[in-house]
C-alpha cells in the first residue's frame, strides 16, 4: 500500500495556518517558506520564517503510518536602538515554543482536487520526546558586526500516526 499523497499539501498548509495565526497574535510578519516570495519589503522588517521538512513517511505494519516533520521557525529582530524591547525574540520565541507544545491539528486543507480537500481533521501532530529530543528555542544574537539584527529560531521535531486507507 502507497502512503498517502495529499499528506505533505495537508500537513503543510496546516502548519502554516496554525503559525500564522500565532504570528498575526503578535503582530509579526510570518513568510512560508515555499509559498511566499521573498520579496525586499518583506525581508527589511521584523518578521518570521517558517520551514517544514518532510513529512517523512514508514507504514508500520498494514495500514498503519508514522508521519515525522521538522518544524523550524526564523526570528528576526532589526534593532531600533534606544527605547527598544530588548526582549521582542524572547517573546516572540515563548509564543512560539507554546504553539508547538501542544498537538498541532492537521486538516485536510488544499485546493479541491477531487473531494479530498474537505476541511476535516486528520489528525494531529504532537512534539517527539526522548532523551534527546525537546524543542529548542535558540539565539543566535546579533548576526554580524555592523547590521542591527538579531535572530533566534524555534525548532522542534513533531510526528503522527495514521491509519490508511481507513483514516488518512
Amino acid at each position: 500500500m502507497a502512503a498517502n499523497p495529499n499528506w505533505p499539501r495537508w500537513i503543510f498548509s496546516s502548519l502554516a495556518v496554525h503559525f500564522k495565526n500565532v504570528a498575526d497574535g503578535l503582530n509579526l510578519p510570518i513568510l512560508v517558506e515555499g509559498i511566499d516570495e521573498r520579496e525586499p519589503e518583506k525581508m527589511l522588517v521584523d518578521r518570521c520564517e517558517l520551514r517544514v521538512n518532510g513529512p517523512y513517511i514508514r507504514e508500520l505494519s498494514s495500514k498503519y503510518w508514522r508521519l515525522w516533520i521538522n518544524i523550524n521557525i526564523l526570528m528576526t529582530d532589526y534593532m531600533e536602538g534606544q527605547g527598544e524591547n530588548t526582549f521582542k525574540l524572547f517573546n516572540w520565541g515563548g509564543a512560539f515554543l507554546e504553539a508547538m507544545e501542544l498537538p498541532i491539528p492537521i486538516y485536510r486543507f488544499g485546493p479541491d482536487t477531487g473531494g479530498v480537500d474537505d476541511q476535516t481533521l486528520l489528525g494531529c501532530l504532537t512534539e517527539i520526546r526522548g532523551k534527546n529530543e525537546s524543542i529548542k528555542l535558540i539565539h543566535f544574537g546579533q548576526i554580524g558586526r555592523t547590521e542591527r539584527i538579531r535572530q533566534a529560531a524555534v525548532d522542534g521535531k513533531f510526528e503522527m500516526y495514521l491509519n490508511y486507507p481507513d483514516g488518512g
